[in-house]
C-alpha cells in the first residue's frame, strides 16, 4: 500500500509563490499528495491548487501580477488593529477557489493563529474564503479576523505546529515547504513607530489616524514577535514521531514579503529547491510501497 503523503505549504507572503515551482516539480515526478496543510500564502496556493487549477496556468497568472495590481487589491481603512480590511482580496480569491472545503479535489487544512493564546486554529470544513482570510492576516498589515470570540492572525506564527498536525492526520511522509524569512518583522516594528511620529507622511495620514491606531497595532506586533521563531534551515530531512519529514527551503530569504512582482523569481527558486530533494522523496515512497 502506498504511503500517505502530507504536504505543508508555509507562509511567506510573496515568497509563497515558490510553492508553485515546488508543485510543478512534484507534478513532473508524479509525487502524490494526499492532503495539504496551508499556512498564510500557503493557504492561498493550497486552496487554489486543491480547487483543481492547472499549475502551469497558475504560474502564468502569477507572473502577470505587478505592484500596481497588488496595490489595487488593498482596501486601506482606518483601524486600530490593522491597515487593510481584506475584502478586495477575498473577492479576488473567489475567482480561483471553491466555496467550501468539502468541494476541494484534495483535502485541505488551513492554519491561523489565535493572537490571544498564541495557539494554532485549524480550519477543515465550511467557508474556505473565511479560513484563508484568517490565515493571511499579517499582523499590523491586515485587520485580524473575528472568530468565536477571539482574533485570528497569520498562521505563519505557528508554522512549527504544522508538522505535528501532519503526523496526527496520518501522513507517513511529510513534506514541509518553508518560504519563511527573518527580515520582515523588524521592518514592521520600525515602520509603524515612524508612521505614528513622522510629520513627513501626510499622504498616509489622510487615510489613517496614526496616533490612534498605532498603539493597538504595535501591541499586536509585539505579541507577534514574541511568538515568531526564526527558521533558517536549508533543505533537510529528519524524523518526527516516527515519520519521515522532508523540508524544502527555497532561497527566497531576501525577497520582501510585499514584492508580488517577483513571482517568476520565487517560482524558479521553488522549482530548483524541490529538484535537489525530489528524488529522495520518490525513493522513500517507493521503499515504503514495496
Amino acid at each position: 500500500m502506498r504511503p500517505r503523503v502530507g504536504l505543508i505549504l508555509g507562509g511567506g507572503a510573496a515568497r509563497g509563490y515558490a510553492h508553485l515551482g515546488i508543485l510543478k516539480r512534484f507534478e513532473e515526478e508524479n509525487i502524490p499528495i494526499d492532503f495539504i496543510i496551508g499556512i498564510s500564502m500557503g493557504a492561498i496556493i493550497g486552496a487554489i491548487y486543491a480547487s483543481g487549477h492547472n499549475v502551469d496556468k497558475l504560474i502564468s497568472d502569477a507572473k502577470k501580477i505587478n505592484m500596481l495590481k497588488f496595490i489595487s487589491l488593498l482596501d486601506f481603512k482606518a483601524s486600530r488593529t490593522g491597515l487593510v480590511k481584506g475584502e478586495k482580496i477575498e473577492k479576488y480569491l473567489r475567482g480561483y477557489v471553491k466555496e467550501s472545503f468539502e468541494e476541494l479535489n484534495i483535502p485541505l487544512y488551513i492554519v491561523a493563529t489565535d493572537i490571544q493564546t498564541g495557539k494554532g486554529v485549524v480550519f477543515k470544513e465550511g467557508d474556505l474564503i473565511k479560513a484563508i482570510r484568517a490565515s493571511i492576516s499579517i499582523p499590523v498589515f491586515f485587520e485580524p479576523v473575528e472568530y468565536n470570540g477571539t482574533k485570528l492572525v497569520d498562521g505563519s506564527i505557528v508554522d512549527s505546529e504544522a508538522i505535528e498536525l501532519a503526523a496526527k492526520l496520518g501522513a507517513d511522509i511529510i513534506i514541509e515547504c518553508d518560504v519563511s524569512s527573518s527580515i520582515d518583522m523588524g521592518v514592521f516594528e520600525k515602520t509603524f513607530y515612524s508612521l505614528a511620529n513622522s510629520d513627513k507622511l501626510l499622504p498616509l495620514k489622510k487615510y489613517f489616524n496614526l496616533k490612534r491606531t498605532a498603539p493597538e497595532i504595535m501591541s499586536i506586533t509585539a505579541t507577534t514577535m514574541k511568538l515568531l521563531k526564526d527558521s533558517s534551515n536549508k533543505n533537510s530531512e529528519k524524523t518526527e514521531r516516527g515519520k519521515r519529514v522532508y523540508t524544502i527551503k527555497p532561497n527566497v530569504n531576501n525577497i520582501r514579503w510585499y514584492r508580488f512582482d517577483q513571482a517568476g523569481k520565487c517560482i524558479n527558486m521553488g522549482f530548483e529547491a524541490a529538484d535537489s530533494i525530489v528524488w529522495k522523496i520518490k525513493k522513500e515512497i517507493n521503499i515504503q510501497n514495496e
